[in-house]
């Protein structure tokens, strides 16, 4: 944008034209504003005289925590090489809100150009030659972790299951500032690990905060920040943090607890909702790694609810024949069963209650193919993120590349890996029909969480569950009550030639609409280790 004069000269008797430009001070004030707006402040430096211009407006930006910037300017006046321009300005700050102040540029026609005559003051008119701004805040009281029936998680006398669900709660470290941003100083109190540290922003609330003058020297070593002397300029009121809802219910989280407490092996156990997903407990023993959760385990014959959902699928059903032999090979790979045991002509509900490897693996080769397997996994839940609130294991999936992994895949073996939290979600989708994303914290509501998958032969497989508790692998267990299951023996590691690999031991199911999983990292049989453990949790609840 420039003005243009044009003028009139007699040469030797005839006219010349010729176009004299001058360039508007509008036009450099309102080039200064974009880029302040935009937060291009390498580009300030050359609209501006002066040194240190883009320094300043970095420096404030970082110790207010600026996330967005909007200057409007006002009418601007110009006297001959002089003119100034008003605006205001409105600051958005981290955990804070927007603070608003009016300003001046001051611009000046320099060799023919026009330039914001910079100073401290053109950033805020309070301030002076080596000064810039920085905040203090105050904290106000913090949310509160609670669970579904209103009582209150985050308590000093918590289970150190629970804790790993809430995380806790301690003063900010230097090394922990440069992640938190300005909004926060050494000492502040920090969410750390579980919903703490996922929800901090909306269990602390904003700080009641005040903008205030320091020396730029001293901020820059973080020492002028809480300077109680210094002048305030701006104030911005606070909010107190905000609750967070669980779904957790106390009941259900003390009888998972007490089924495992007397646990010497690594134990995981989950339970879930199966209506609505939702978690009601997560216990671990001991503590230290929320295994629960975050564990990763290859799911053994747990995972064949899968798998015959894929067979029932293709067309199996529940009272074809299948042939249990002590062996078999698929692909040139020999496939054997729990023990050496062979069953001979079975039932498919016989088959899935005696938990027979050989009998699986066989129909597997012959219905299923990589394509149709993932496909029953994936509507069960793998291959996807478990977004509950807090972090967790993705459960993993991958298509098998040949015959012989697709046999292994299908008894839970081969690349699978799995969580309780996943595993648990298993059986509940076989209780209600439909496979629901699991889900922990209730309110905020847990954003774009999946559609419901329907579980198509849903029917049979209880009935199959159901048998495993009655008459198969589970049967000794102690279940009392309707209960509806299925073990696993996980096999992992190495072993020495002729010794059996070492195994978890898995115990998945459902008791009215409270479905489960256990896991017993290097247990065993999940007949004998993991479904007694069950059994108690059934009973104490």
């Amino acid at each position: 944008m420039t003005s243009t004069v044009v003028a009139l000269a007699l040469v030797g008797g005839g006219i010349s034209w010729y176009v004299v430009t001058r360039p508007k001070p509008e036009t450099t004030a309102t080039a200064f504003v974009e880029a302040w707006n935009t937060g291009d402040y390498g580009a300030l430096a050359d609209l501006a005289t002066g040194e240190g211009v883009t320094d300043a407006f970095t420096q404030v930006a970082e110790n207010l925590g600026v996330e967005a910037t909007e200057v409007v300017l006002g009418t601007l006046t110009a006297d001959g090489d002089s003119a100034t321009a008003p605006f205001d300005v409105t600051l958005a700050l981290s955990n804070a809100g927007e603070w608003s102040y009016e300003g001046e540029l001051p611009l000046a026609r320099v060799d023919g150009e026009w330039k914001v005559d910079f100073s401290p003051a053109v950033i805020h008119p309070e301030l002076g030659d080596g000064q810039t701004l920085v905040r203090a805040n105050e904290w106000g009281e913090r949310g509160r972790i609670l669970a579904a029936d209103g009582t209150r998680l985050d308590t000093a006398d918590a289970s150190g299951s629970v804790k790993m669900l809430t995380g806790e709660v301690s003063p900010a470290t230097e090394e922990d500032l440069a992640d938190l941003g300005p909004a926060y100083q050494e000492g502040d109190p920090i969410g750390r690990g579980g919903i703490q540290q996922t929800y901090e922003e909306r269990l602390a609330g904003t700080p009641a905060t005040s903008i205030r003058v320091a020396d730029a020297d001293a901020a820059e070593d973080g020492a002028a920040a809480g300077d109680a002397d210094s002048t305030v300029v701006g104030t911005i009121e606070g909010t107190p943090g905000e609750d967070v809802v669980t779904s957790i219910d106390p009941a259900v989280q003390q009888a998972a607890a007490q089924a495992i407490i007397g646990e010497d092996k690594p134990t995981a156990f989950v339970a879930i909702r199966p209506s609505t997903g939702e978690v009601l407990a997560a216990a671990n023993v001991p503590g230290g790694f929320n295994r629960a959760l975050e564990g990763q385990y290859p799911p053994g014959s747990a995972f064949k609810i899968v798998s015959y959902e894929a067979l029932l699928n293709a067309g199996l059903t529940t009272g074809d024949q299948m042939s249990c032999p002590k062996t078999t090979e698929v692909g040139g790979w020999p496939f054997k069963n729990a023990g050496d045991a062979e069953y001979g002509r079975q039932t498919v509900t016989e088959a899935f209650a005696t938990s027979c490897n050989t009998a699986l693996v066989q129909e597997v080769a012959e219905r299923l193919d990589s394509a149709s397997l993932t496909a029953a996994a994936e509507q069960f839940g793998m291959n996807a993120p478990l977004e509950i609130g807090i972090p967790t294991a993705e459960p993993s999936f991958p298509a098998p590349d040949s015959t012989t992994l697709l046999a292994a895949s299908s008894i839970g073996q081969g690349q699978i890996l799995t969580s309780p939290l996943h595993m648990a979600t298993v059986p509940a989708a076989v209780a209600d029909g439909n496979w629901r994303a699991p889900v922990l914290v209730t309110d905020p509501e847990v954003p774009d969480r999946p559609e419901p998958h329907a579980i198509q032969h849903a029917d049979a497989l209880r009935g199959m569950m159901r048998a495993v508790v009655t008459e198969g692998s589970a049967k000794d267990a102690g279940f009392t009550g309707e209960v509806f299951g299925k073990t696993g023996t996980a096999e992992y590691g190495t072993a020495e030639e002729d010794e059996e690999l070492p195994s978890h031991a898995w115990f998945v199911g459902f008791s009215g609409d409270v479905a489960f999983a256990v896991v017993v990292e290097g247990g065993g049989g999940g007949g004998a280790v993991a479904a007694p453990i069950a059994a108690d949790f059934v009973k104490n609840l």
